[in-house]
């Protein structure tokens, strides 16, 4: 009798401290126009973001970290691939990428009665780890001095982006800022060139400046593999693996509420 009464009362005891949900103070949603861009995200101010993307690329963002190349929504009715939104959100105060994030969350759930679940799935990756014994990295790779070009302020300390805009070149990749897990992140984005996600596995917690002088777009297929690449200039190999992929199932979602 003691314990069944206890455990009620421990229940209680914990949602008491519970944190509530973060949340925009103000937003909006409607149809973005026919020549909107896709896939953009615009970080306006300290408390302010804008968004035009599908409710299935919105919820790729809400869930994701960094890049979320480990990621994959599935699931819902076909609308939500098809009607690109335009959602502006206003934070009650500066917010972080991550905080932007969880108030997304809110939002959907709130505004598109969007319910969802996670999946584990176990995927064909590369490994990326130090390619000498000595664990000694290449010449491309030097220890970050924790400014950004041009005088730029750095971004939040979160370890999966780099802290100095890093934007996509063809020419190579260029990483201010940088933990290998942001690397490896870059890295994924190119599977025309390697076919499979790649999953940091260095064991290393820094941050670097990382340079990757590579033809991206388009490849040369006459020049040195991405393979190769890698290991000459960043002194890391790309090895075949196991890894996991987290996949987030939309069970159902309805058009947004109105403003």
């Amino acid at each position: 009798m003691t314990v069944s009464r206890f455990i009620p009362s421990l229940l209680l005891a914990t949602s008491a401290f519970a944190q509530p949900a973060l949340k925009f103070e103000v937003a909006t949603i409607k149809p973005a126009p026919p020549d909107a861009a896709l896939n953009r995200v615009v970080q306006v101010d300290p408390s302010r973001i804008s968004f035009q993307m599908t409710l299935r690329n919105l919820v790729y963002y809400a869930y994701g970290n960094g890049l979320s190349t480990a990621l994959r929504v599935s699931g819902g009715p076909d609308w939500i691939a098809k009607t690109v939104y335009d959602v502006q959100g206003l934070a009650p105060g500066s917010a972080t990428p991550r905080q932007f994030r969880a108030m997304l969350r809110t939002l959907l759930a709130e505004r598109f009665a969007l319910k969802t679940h996670t999946e584990t799935q176990t995927i064909d990756v590369f490994a990326m780890t130090p390619a000498r014994a000595d664990g000694k990295l290449g010449p491309k790779v030097v220890v970050w001095d924790g400014t950004c070009p041009g005088g730029a302020t750095p971004r939040e300390d979160d370890p999966k982006m780099p802290r100095c805009p890093s934007p996509f070149r063809s020419d190579g990749i260029f990483l201010e800022g940088a933990t290998m897990f942001a690397a490896a992140e870059m890295l994924s984005v190119q599977r025309q060139a390697l076919g499979r996600v790649v999953e940091d596995r260095t064991g290393l917690t820094g941050r670097y400046k990382m340079e990757l002088e590579f033809q991206l777009a388009p490849l040369d297929p006459a020049g040195p593999s991405l393979f190769t690449a890698v290991r000459e200039q960043w002194g890391l190999k790309l090895e075949p693996a196991k890894g996991s992929l987290e996949v987030v199932v939309i069970d159902s979602a309805q058009p947004p509420t109105e403003n």
